[in-house]
């Protein structure tokens, strides 16, 4: 996980695509939330994954992503790592390229060396507000008494 996850922070996503197995599932933030984050979902399947770790790397660029604590049991494995970069939103340019810092946790099921099955979860009101748009979270009729 270390490996693989320190490579990522660095955009290097080969470590990542080797570990995968052909028929990984994973379960990317914002699974309940539709809209909140582009990638939100469950992925299933090698090629899908890659696809995702390739689109979520057009939007957020890793500077670097460091464990804090891993912890495995059998086939599970849990890791608390701290990533930072930046982020530019999908209408933007180097213009508008925010600074991101965040903790992410990630559970593994591995077999054989092989992820069977990953999920990721990180504080989704501290990235989006550090992203500019905080406001993905809020109720519309919130936003439209505000305004």
């Amino acid at each position: 996980m270390k490996t693989v996850l320190e490579a990522w922070g660095e955009a290097d996503l080969e470590p990542a695509r080797a570990a995968l197995d052909d028929a990984v599932v994973w379960k990317s933030a914002s699974t309940y939330a539709q809209g909140v984050f582009s990638f939100g979902g469950v992925y299933s399947g090698k090629a899908n994954v890659i696809a995702l770790l390739s689109k979520i790397s057009t939007t957020y660029y890793f500077r670097s992503c460091r464990a804090k604590e891993i912890v495995s049991r059998g086939e599970r494995v849990w890791g608390l790592f701290d990533c930072e970069g930046s982020f530019i939103p999908v209408h933007g340019g180097e213009a508008e390229r925010r600074p991101i810092a965040f903790e992410i946790a990630f559970r593994w099921r591995i077999r054989d060396g092989r992820i069977l099955e990953a999920q990721t979860f990180f504080d989704t009101a501290a990235l989006l507000a550090q992203q500019g748009e905080i406001h993905k979270l809020l109720p519309q009729a919130v936003l439209a008494e505000a305004s």
